[in-house]
Formats: structure tokens, sequence, C-alpha cells
């Protein structure tokens, strides 16, 4: 049995992530996850029992861009509409994830300095 090269498996792999973002045929195996274009935010917020500030606060938005995405006058973009996505499929996790008390900081106080 032949050892293993790890740095040469890299640099195939780079060579082969190369030719794939070139549109050349490779075997790079890729998944596509379908985030929907439409999402409730204010479903999600019911859901969470929130209020809007509160809402906007906890996770990291601005409460003026939470009510015109429950207006409609606006939809969330980008990593906006992925978190929100998230907050409506696993609510819990996202919590849990962003909990100070349980968070590397806490965990690690040289962090907060």
């Amino acid at each position: 049995m032949s050892k293993r090269n790890i740095g040469n498996e890299v640099i195939e792999g780079m060579q082969e992530a190369i030719k794939y973002m070139r549109g050349k045929k490779t075997r790079a195996i890729t998944h596509k996850i379908a985030i929907p274009e439409n999402i409730d935010v204010k479903s999600i917020r019911a859901k969470l029992h929130l209020s809007r500030p509160v809402f906007a606060s906890r996770f990291g938005f601005s409460p003026r861009t939470i009510q015109h995405w429950e207006q409609g006058s606006r939809r969330p973009q980008g990593a906006a509409r992925i978190l929100l996505l998230l907050l409506q499929r696993e609510p819990e996790t996202i919590e849990k994830i962003l909990n100070y008390k349980n968070s590397r900081a806490a965990k690690y106080p040289i962090m907060n300095k």
C-alpha cells in the first residue's frame, strides 16, 4: 500500500475546481440548495413571539428593515434570506448558536478583551 500524498491531493482538487469554474466538465459533485424567493418574515417573528424591535435586535436586523419585509415593500436578500429560512425551520438551533451564554466568547473570556 502506497502512502497518500495529501499535498498532491489538494493540488489536484484545486485544479479540478479551476476547471469547474471555467465551465469544463469535471468529476466535481455540486449541491444546490433552493432558498425560497418569498419568506414570510411576519409569521417567523410571530412563531417566535417577538416584537419587531426584539426580533431585529436579536438577529442583527434593523426594525425598519423588518417592517419593510413584513409590509412587502422589500424582500430579504442574500445571507438575510438564509438566516430567516433557518429561523423558520430550526429556530431553537439558531437561538442556541446565538445565545451568548453558550458562545465561544463566553467560554473563552480572553476573546472579550
